[in-house]
């Protein structure tokens, strides 16, 4: 740094310790920040209406205890400081990291005043929030119980209650689960789905080496492959050797000096296996992996998965793989592929047939995002050009084989560009005004669930309709934390699995409660919450439809055949399409099998409850 840019950072430092501004937002609050923000959350002196009334609706939910959060104010990423004794909340940059910076940078200067008023206000303003005891901080489920008004499953008498009932049901559904006997390749695939889940290190390098797989679909001679896959090995005992150097503990330990020995082997030999056989042999290893979770590439050669439900009285919905598409020509391959599914399953349904819970048998689920190559959701307009005329194809095609169109979940910053694609194609189109075959899916993991929820309800009573809806815990957790604390941002999501357990069975409440506009189709892989949701629709919604119970196919098929065999009314979803640009699929399933509070976990723990 040049002396010239010293002397100027010296001075910027010195003249940005803003003074605090206070307002009032009514007769007992105050809001306190910095003038930095002025421009921000003022007009004309005064407070904007939007950024009061934003403020004041969180002075309701957290009137006696103190609190530190990030929120949106119009549109604005702040840390906000509520201090419940004073009745005071202040606004800081997300993280602190501005102030932080400011304080940190002034205190290096050589002739800095540590006793300057604004910079001693300035840092009080800060350390007080810095203060603040996270022990005492309200959970995030108890924010959103309070904020949306959802029932206290904590306290409420009639959630004990239902609690209280669920042992015979949990009885009946374990003495089912442990009838199941998994086929050979079931127990070998989910020996190494263990291993993935106990070490970190196999699953960072496994499936890394999985999603890069289907980039390499070019290299016919099979050099591209032995070399990620030599490097993967490689890089996996080196990064074991440094865990076992750093003493990690948990996930990250490193592996047995036995696993070390194997994969070493495995690594010598596969450096001595010519590239092309080597190539062969691992991308026919990965489809006979994939093969568990993905029943075939056409609904064709899905016929056998298909087939083997029916027999047990199962149903299906096919899903359609094809994410990401990066061009129109893909965009209408997906398409196309989707009109085939829909076209096809008179050769397994009858046409029109139902159900127990009296919805379709014929069911397609679809990503609505893979319709378009440029899904821009910030471009409604823009997207729903390109999305809108496929989406309408389907769904009139669907209308005319009496096929049922589900829209999947996606990611968190596509879910609402898609509802209003979707909504607007069902409203727009007078051919679709009396189409009732379609709904969409509800992600519990998300503490804005409910606002999406009743957008979904809203719909369906425009459109004067039963709507069944698929609820779900979520299915990207791993990637939207990750990208949110890349950006320095809160992650949509609950951060741990107990407050996302809480929340589903809140939904549950509130889509019972919905009816007669909406009917719950329950996909999880914890029994207890299968069980949960029968015995409350027995005791408090019996008005209701019989629910439709949904598993992931061959995911934990001892649930999904034990619920069916107490008679209930279950669904299988059933991927379809290429087994190696499925890699996605398959990794995202790999991460949820494999972790250590996904499906593996519940398989072992019900075989301790007998």
């Amino acid at each position: 740094m040049t002396e010239n840019h010293a002397m100027m950072l010296k001075q910027s430092l010195k003249s940005l310790f803003p003074a605090l501004k206070t307002f009032s937002l009514d007769e007992q609050w105050k809001l306190v920040f910095d003038e930095t923000y002025c421009e921000l959350l003022t007009f004309n002196d005064e407070l904007s209406t939007s950024a009061k009334q934003t403020i004041l609706e969180f002075t309701k939910l957290l009137t006696s205890t103190d609190d530190r959060r990030q929120v949106l104010i119009d549109a604005a990423p702040f840390l906000m400081g509520v201090f419940a004794g004073e009745k005071v909340i202040r606004l800081y940059s997300p993280r602190l990291s501005q102030e932080l910076f400011l304080i940190q940078e002034y205190q290096k200067l050589a002739d800095s005043n540590l006793k300057e008023e604004n910079y001693l206000n300035f840092k009080a303003h800060v350390e007080k929030v810095a203060a603040l005891d996270a022990k005492s901080f309200p959970s995030e489920i108890e924010f959103v119980t309070a904020r949306y008004k959802l029932i206290n499953l904590l306290s409420d008498t009639n959630n004990r209650e239902i609690e209280e009932h669920m042992g015979a049901t949990i009885e009946r559904l374990l003495a089912r689960l442990n009838e199941y006997r998994p086929s050979l390749f079931e127990r070998v695939s989910d020996f190494g789905l263990t291993l993935t889940a106990r070490y970190a290190l196999i699953r960072i390098h496994l499936l890394k080496f999985l999603a890069i797989l289907p980039s390499l679909d070019h290299d016919q001679g099979g050099d591209e492959v032995k070399r990620i896959l030599l490097e993967s090995l490689r890089r996996l005992g080196a990064d074991s050797k440094e865990a076992r150097r750093t003493k990690k503990k948990g996930q990250w330990r490193a592996l047995p000096a036995s696993y070390i020995s194997l994969f070493a082997f495995v690594r010598v030999i596969a450096a001595i296996i010519p590239a092309k056989l080597l190539a062969t042999g691992v991308r026919t290893a990965v489809r006979f992996m994939a093969k568990r979770f993905i029943a075939g590439e056409t609904i064709e050669t899905a016929s056998a998965a298909i087939g083997a439900l029916a027999k047990t009285d199962r149903d299906v919905t096919l899903d359609q793989l094809g994410e990401l598409v990066v061009s129109e020509k893909e965009a209408d391959h997906y398409k196309n592929e989707v009109l085939k599914l829909v076209r096809g399953f008179d050769l397994h349904v009858k046409k029109g047939e139902k159900n127990k819970a009296g919805v379709n048998r014929a069911h397609v689920s679809i990503k609505v995002s893979a319709l378009a190559s440029d899904f821009k959701p910030e471009a409604f307009d823009h997207t729903f050009a390109l999305v809108a005329p496929r989406l309408k194809e389907i769904l009139l095609t669907a209308k005319e084989c009496e096929v049922f169109i589900n829209i999947d979940a996606e990611h968190y910053h596509y879910r609402d560009v898609v509802f209003k694609i979707w909504r607007k194609v069902l409203l727009e189109t007078p051919e679709l005004k009396d189409f009732s075959l379609t709904g969409i899916v509800i992600q519990a993991y998300l503490r804005d669930a409910f606002v999406h929820l009743k957008e979904v309800i809203a719909l369906a009573k425009e459109r004067a309709i039963m709507m069944p809806v698929r609820l779900v815990k979520g299915a990207y957790w791993d990637a939207e934390t990750v990208e949110a604390t890349a950006h320095a941002q809160n992650a949509p999501e609950f951060l741990n699995k107990e407050e996302t357990d809480i929340h589903f069975r809140q939904i549950i409440w509130e889509i019972f409660k919905a009816h007669p506009h909406l009917q719950l189709c329950l996909a999880s892989h914890n029994f207890a919450d299968h069980a949960y949701a029968e015995v409350l629709r027995k005791k408090h919604f019996d008005s209701t439809p019989e629910i439709e119970h949904q598993c992931l196919h061959m995911t934990y098929e001892a649930l999904s055949c034990a619920m069916g065999k107490l008679g209930w009314c279950v669904r299988n979803y059933v991927p379809i399409g290429s087994l190696i640009v499925g890699m996605a699929y398959l990794v995202r399933r790999i991460m949820e099998i494999s972790s250590q509070v996904g499906v593996l976990t519940i398989m072992r723990s019900h075989k301790k409850q007998l």
